[in-house]
């Protein structure tokens, strides 16, 4: 019986979120689970956004927000991808982040005092019409980007959300 109680506090745990276990290979289950409700303990406005800039990790972003997202969905596909969505406290703004395997993130941020959507990812691309003055940054050349390509001119826009597709066309 005492090997009993504790191994159910261990399953008690599990299911209430506290805990994440990690794989055999040490690695994180995937997608990561998310407990959270998605509201988010401030307001998503353009300065809060802005502030998202240095952030490198989902877990940055659960902090900026004062909290986990809430798992809306997991796509698979050329990259898969977790989806994670919050909204702003009192109904101000929504946050949506997409979360590679990789650990990489790219965020769309809707925020309530603006017209326009801020896009920004773990690279440090950083997109946001509606900030004075407008922003335009395409962060470090991620991973999926071949070396051949013009990262400024060419490839920038294609790749702020994400690996996308280097055959021909627009993005």
């Amino acid at each position: 019986m005492a090997r009993t109680v504790p191994l159910l506090c261990l399953i008690a745990a599990l299911l209430a979120g506290t805990v994440l276990p990690a794989m055999a290979d040490g690695t994180e289950p995937w997608p990561p689970r998310s407990f959270g409700s998605g509201t988010a303990a401030v307001a998503i406005t353009t300065a809060w956004a802005s502030r998202l800039r240095a952030v490198a990790d989902l877990a940055g972003l659960e902090a900026a927000a004062g909290g986990p997202g809430r798992l809306e969905a997991v796509e698979q596909g050329e990259a898969p991808r977790a989806v994670y969505g919050w909204t702003g406290a009192g109904g101000r703004g929504h946050l949506t982040v997409l979360l590679y395997r990789s650990g990489g993130f790219a965020a769309i941020v809707d925020p309530a005092d603006a017209r326009g959507e801020i896009v920004l990812n773990s690279f440090g691309a950083f997109v946001c019409p509606a900030c004075a003055p407008p922003v335009k940054a395409c962060g470090r050349r991620p991973s999926w980007v071949p070396h051949s390509l013009h990262w400024d001119v060419f490839d920038c826009g294609c790749t702020l959300t994400g690996p996308q597709s280097l055959a021909g066309g627009a993005c």
